[in-house]
């Protein structure tokens, strides 16, 4: 009896073992769902047209210095620099920069100034057909304009929201080659532009005879600010050019970085430290004028400002062309306050 009862008890306890639970099987670890790749950023679209230069210089400088822009801005990387275009009007940037579905596109000036030169450089947003750089500099050397193609570079990826790209060489200004391509033709940047430095710019192959003196500019200086008007963009842009051309011929000149509408709200953010300038800008508007021949009229008004915004200067001249009714205001403004006193 007691061995039966032991079974017994043996078998029931093998069942209820039996019967437990089973251990339980480990889940499968979930595979990570793929990251999607960011989209990446189109690279800004960059157009730069030759320089301007004064009529008495050689006209390869203006294409030598916008061959430097573009060496540079295609060095560094982080835009994508078009072919330099030749024989566009400066009224007609705009336009064409559209065309070629430029988003930013950079032109300037060259001004020599003794045994070195001047560049006024822009930068306009074909988009908003706004300028959002303009810069007056000095330079002596060629690795002076890179600079300045450098700082252009910096404000185009800036405006365009693009992170900037490391650059080669360890941050080192980039080196142009020692030869560039404008017209279809071979151009040895640091020759021509060494001849400028030279102050050898203006000499074509022909006698020049010695420069007279160039009379000393008054101290109190010039600080340009973009034009307004009813014009359209590309020509307020062209125009704004031209003043600032018209006004250094005269007065020692610079560009603001300034954007405004308006001038006199915008006077001390424009001034600055440089308390003792004026401000020179205006309107530039447009009509269309006459019959059987009927054109484009300009009327253009100069507005000279104090660096606390009130107006100390107001001329106005009508002309078809822009550019001489620009320099006709100014010349009148010069004739009045040569030493830029208003």
């Amino acid at each position: 009896m007691r061995r039966l009862l032991a079974v017994f008890v043996l078998f029931t306890s093998l069942s209820l073992v039996a019967a437990g639970p089973k251990s339980p099987t480990p889940a499968p670890t979930p595979t990570p769902a793929p990251v999607p790749a960011l989209p990446a950023v189109p690279q800004p679209v960059v157009l730069v047209y030759p320089f301007d230069e004064p009529p008495d210089l050689d006209p390869r400088y203006g294409g030598a210095v916008a061959n430097i822009y573009a060496q540079v801005l295609s060095q560094t990387g982080g835009v994508k620099v078009l072919a330099i275009p030749t024989g566009i009007k400066r009224e007609d940037y705009q336009k064409f920069a559209h065309v070629e579905h430029a988003d930013y596109y950079i032109s300037g000036y060259i001004e020599p100034i003794g045994q070195s030169a001047a560049i006024v450089t822009q930068v306009v947003d074909v988009t908003s057909s706004i300028s959002v750089y303009s810069a007056t500099t000095q330079i002596s050397d060629v690795p002076d304009i890179a600079s300045q193609a450098l700082n252009a570079r910096t404000v185009i990826l800036e405006a365009a929201g693009v992170a900037r790209p490391e650059i080669a060489d360890n941050g080192a200004t980039p080196t142009p080659q020692a030869s560039g391509t404008t017209s279809g033709a071979s151009v040895p940047i640091t020759n021509v532009l060494g001849d400028l430095f030279k102050g050898k710019g203006k000499s074509k192959g022909k006698a020049t005879p010695s420069p007279s003196p160039t009379p000393a500019k008054p101290p109190r200086g010039v600080i340009i600010a973009h034009l307004g008007g009813n014009a359209p963009a590309g020509t307020l842009n062209a125009a704004t050019g031209d003043l600032y051309r018209a006004m250094n011929a005269y007065y020692t000149t610079t560009m603001t970085n300034v954007a405004t509408i308006d001038p006199s709200k915008s006077a001390d953010a424009i001034c600055g430290q440089r308390r003792d300038n004026t401000i020179v800008s205006g309107k530039l508007d447009v009509k269309h004028v006459g019959g059987f021949h009927a054109h484009d009229s300009y009327t253009f008004t100069l507005n000279v400002y104090a660096c606390f915004g009130v107006v100390l200067y107001t001329n106005t001249q009508t002309n078809d062309d822009f550019v001489k009714a620009i320099h006709d205001a100014v010349e009148a403004y010069n004739t009045d306050h040569p030493e830029n006193d208003a």
